[in-house]
């Protein structure tokens, strides 16, 4: 039995090489993963005691929407309960911003390379998917993006800072793109690694409590180490989260990973000091990497991609001494590597064992 048209287009997600394939490859039983942007600092300990808590309960399903949870992200923004919708991490919501706003013979327009989920949502709506490349300094090309919006455009993906180069758009970029994009055209932000993000930041919130048809997605994937837990969460005006909860699966996220986020919103002293040594920890591998010459993009996020040449091979070095990278050739960027930023120890280890290599 054939799959619908759109179906047979797409191409299986290539996730970050895990733990147990790495093991099993290298033969190495100590490894450390900086494939996938996790926290290699873990989550909060309020967190991991509140779902400890929680455990004798699990025969309850959760609630569609957590009161807790929503109450919180809606204080923490600055805006209406109503204008918060929580999903199965990130990738839910941004499949839900196609399937509620794009159908066939709708266009979706989305920066390439970045993350995968947005051509995957696009060809699951029906729509017709329409790349932009990015600009060179490997952020959105938003001026490139408003000459590729037309009047069959219904959505447009952004990615700040983008996935896999690191590199955000500046808030006058935003500003102009906002002057310019039509309201009959859903914007979605993904914010992924906002919190990461240390130069001037475009002040989304404004745009969306103006009534602009924008959706803001976040998640407690990075920062908050909670990736296991698959818990995202958008910002938008109402009219819009109340179309993306009519098509949202109604227990798509879990009550642990709930509890897990309400939880970690109460920690600001630990988040505080974890984004702290991040921003140390990046600002450490971005200057090795400058003094040993190897090309990088601008990373704003808890990781950086450099210029390695054959970088399957690099990374197949690395891995044989430890290290699981992640090669950007299935993002359609083939020569780079991106890597996490871990504990500055970890960087240190990390980088010298990489020069070593080069």
């Amino acid at each position: 039995m054939q799959p619908r048209p759109e179906v047979d287009a797409m191409t299986l997600y290539s996730p970050g090489q895990s733990l147990e394939d790495a093991r099993r490859q290298s033969g190495r039983e100590q490894m450390i993963k900086l494939a996938s942007n996790e926290s290699l600092w873990g989550p909060s300990p309020r967190a991991l005691e509140a779902v400890r808590k929680a455990l004798d309960h699990m025969q309850y399903y959760p609630a569609v929407q957590p009161p807790g949870l929503v109450q919180a992200l809606a204080r923490q923004v600055g805006v209406d309960d109503r204008q918060i919708v929580v999903g199965n991490g990130a990738d839910e919501i941004l499949r839900l911003a196609a399937a509620a706003f794009a159908g066939p013979g709708d266009e979706v327009v989305y920066p390439t390379p970045s993350f995968s989920a947005y051509r995957h949502s696009a060809l699951l709506a029906g729509a017709e998917p329409r790349e932009v490349r990015l600009a060179v300094d490997g952020a959105n090309d938003l001026d490139a993006i408003l000459a590729s919006v037309t009047t069959r455009t219904r959505v447009v993906y952004l990615c700040s800072p983008n996935n896999p180069t690191g590199t955000p758009f500046s808030p006058e970029l935003w500003d102009r793109y906002l002057a310019h994009i039509p309201d009959t055209v859903l914007t979605v932000v993904d914010g992924a690694y906002w919190e990461f993000q240390d130069a001037p930041r475009p002040d989304y919130r404004a745009a969306i409590q103006a009534g602009r048809p924008i959706i803001w997605v976040r998640t407690f994937s990075k920062l908050y180490a909670l990736a296991g837990y698959r818990v995202g969460w958008a910002v938008a005006p109402v009219d819009v989260t109340a179309a993306l909860k009519k098509v949202r699966e109604p227990f798509s996220l879990n009550a642990l990973g709930a509890i897990a986020a309400e939880a970690s919103l109460e920690d600001d002293q630990y988040f505080s000091r974890i984004r702290a040594e991040t921003l140390a920890a990046r600002q450490y591998l971005i200057e090795k990497l400058d003094e040993a010459h190897i090309r990088h993009f601008p990373s704003a996020s808890n990781f950086v991609t450099f210029s390695a040449g054959d970088d399957h091979r690099v990374a197949e070095r690395l891995l044989a001494e430890g290290f699981v990278v992640r090669p950007t050739a299935s993002f359609g960027l083939p020569g780079w590597i991106r890597v996490t930023v871990a504990p500055l120890p970890i960087m240190e280890h990390f980088i010298n064992t990489l020069l070593s290599l080069l």
